[in-house]
């Protein structure tokens, strides 16, 4: 087409028609400038698609990764509260020197031994974050949400260090000197074999007036009661992003 208007052009200007061939001149020069645009737009039209796909099979991955973590969120929590009840119940028995049967006292001591963090593998956030792909997300609370997940798992780590401390330079040191701890083998192999076990007590007696007018003990207790209830919060309010993820993943993936 383009040579066929340059043979008319040059046609034109040989015979003199100077009117004319201005005119196929600008038509020749809006054909191509036409030709350049409706190029463009078929190529901003396939990288708009193909944007489109990679961003759908992203979301569909994070969603995933999300689901599983919640999994992961819902079990931590639940530890969370049951701990927490535990040493509250011990500060009880402490302030207001309460009777209370060795057998109940060992099982509400033995009851938490460690303070296990909150680390989900969500990989497809983590390459969202680290590759680029956050432009091709549209919708803009879902990048706000996955731009601040950083930032909320590292106010939660900050207490999880707080309470990883108080388990290993507090609590061990404490309860190895003072506590059988063979007696809680039976139920924390249980927990993690997922059957049964009955592992033989230990012969060693404990003193348990001893360790319930320890100040040492009661002020762990009152470290753990008040980072564990800073731990709860920002676990729900981890819970609740992750919730509202899944959400605007489901509006943007179903929308398609």
């Amino acid at each position: 087409m383009i040579k066929f208007f340059r043979k008319i052009r040059f046609q034109l200007l040989g015979e003199g028609k100077t009117g004319k061939y201005l005119k196929y001149a600008i038509g020749e020069v809006i054909l191509v400038v036409i030709g350049i645009l409706i190029a463009l737009s078929i190529n901003t039209w396939n990288e708009n698609r193909k944007n489109s796909t990679i961003e759908k099979n992203t979301l569909i991955d994070l969603k995933s990764d999300l689901e599983s973590a919640m999994t992961q969120l819902d079990t931590k929590i639940e530890q969370n509260k049951f701990w927490r009840r535990l040493d509250s119940l011990l500060l009880d028995v402490i302030h207001f020197n309460k009777k209370i049967s060795t057998d109940s006292l060992e099982k509400l001591i033995l009851g938490h031994i460690f303070s296990p963090g909150f680390d989900p593998e969500l990989g497809t956030l983590n390459e969202i974050l680290s590759t680029g792909k956050m432009e091709i997300i549209k919708n803009r609370t879902l990048r706000k949400h996955i731009s601040s997940w950083n930032k909320s798992m590292d106010e939660l780590s900050e207490v999880d260090k707080k309470l990883e401390h108080l388990d290993l330079q507090v609590k061990e040191p404490l309860y190895s000197n003072q506590i059988p701890m063979k007696n809680s083998l039976s139920l924390y192999l249980s927990f993690f074999e997922g059957r049964s076990y009955q592992v033989p007590e230990s012969n060693f007696k404990w003193d348990t007036e001893a360790l319930l007018q320890n100040i040492e003990f009661e002020n762990m207790l009152s470290n753990y009661v008040l980072y564990s209830s800073l731990q709860h919060l920002r676990l729900k309010n981890i819970k609740g992003n992750i919730n509202e993820m899944i959400t605007l993943i489901n509006r943007e993936t179903e929308s398609d």
